[in-house]
Parts: C-alpha cells; structure tokens; sequence
C-alpha cells in the first residue's frame, strides 16, 4: 500500500503520533485511508479546476484532456515534498508528452523561495485549495494521474522511491493508452 510522507491537516479523526519527530499514521487507519481515497477518485472525472500557474497560463479540467496529467499536490512545510522534485524533474524530462502540474494550497509568494532553489520543471499552481479540497487530499506528497480523456487512474501517496517507481510504470501504461 501507499505510505503517506506528511500529514499537513490534522483533525479529530486522524490517527497520527509522533515517533521521533516524524508524523507517522497508525497503518490500519493509514490503509483505510488510502482505499477510501483510491475508491473517491479513480475511475471518476477530474474534478473541475480552473487555475493559472505562476507564469500566467491557465489550466482547466477541460484544456489537459488529450493528454495524460499527472498533478503532484504538496506544500512548502512538507520536507518529503521538497526532496522529491529532482525524481518528479525526472518524470518531466522522460513523458515530454505529458502535463505535469504542482498544486498547492500556498501562495505565489510562500513558495517562491523553494521554486528558486530546486528548479522544478513541471508547472506550479499556488492556491489550489479548492481542487485540492475537492479531491479529499489531506497528505503529501499525493500524485494523481489522470488519463488522456480526464479520468482518474491512479493516486500514489508519499514521495520515497516505491512510489516514485509506481509513478514511473503507471505514466509508462497511460502514456501508450490512445
């Protein structure tokens, strides 16, 4: 199953101790958690979205159809976040034919610094709240992969390289879907 990395909302019914000092769910809560979410959005219609990116372009549920996205969902406090942009960079250079969109509940401002130091290459969409309150998404990293016609296909929690491997074969799959 999926591991969560962080948890950036915690409310009465998380499960989440602190082990040394590292947020970490209960697996039992954690594995429900990721079915409740796998069954909430795969196979189901992108939620609709309308948002601009830090360089002005605007996306929308409708204008990533005919193409594969993947939208990353993270924050500026998520350290597992962070430290997965060169794998997430990666993914950019190798599927050229796909839309790589980062959301996050932070504004331009907040996450200016961290852009400038890791130079990410997929696009980054600030203030995503609403999408991402939508989707359900309370842990982060999360990757959705939505298919050329805007369903949802797969939804990998956390940012370690078991997921980064799962990212890699299920962009492969979709990527030579018609």
């Amino acid at each position: 199953m999926f591991s969560a990395a962080y948890c950036f909302q915690t409310n009465n019914d998380l499960s989440v101790s602190e082990v040394n000092g590292e947020l970490k769910e209960s697996k039992a809560k954690q594995k429900a958690d990721d079915k409740a979410l796998q069954e909430k959005l795969c196979d189901k219609p992108c939620p609709e979205f309308t948002l601009t990116d830090t360089k002005g372009k605007l996306w929308t549920d409708q204008n990533i159809k005919g193409k594969v996205t993947m939208i990353n969902i993270w924050h500026v406090y998520c350290e597992p976040c962070i430290k997965e942009i060169p794998q997430l960079n990666e993914l950019t250079k190798k599927y050229a034919g796909v839309n790589f969109l980062s959301m996050t509940f932070n504004n331009s401002d907040q996450i200016e610094k961290i852009v400038a130091k890791n130079h990410p290459l997929f696009h980054q969409i600030p203030d995503a709240i609403n999408f991402i309150s939508k989707t359900g998404i309370s842990f982060t990293p999360t990757s959705i992969l939505i298919d050329k016609s805007g369903v949802i296909r797969c939804v990998v929690r956390g940012g370690d390289e078991k997921q980064f491997k799962l990212l890699n074969k299920r962009l492969k799959e979709l990527s030579k879907e018609n």
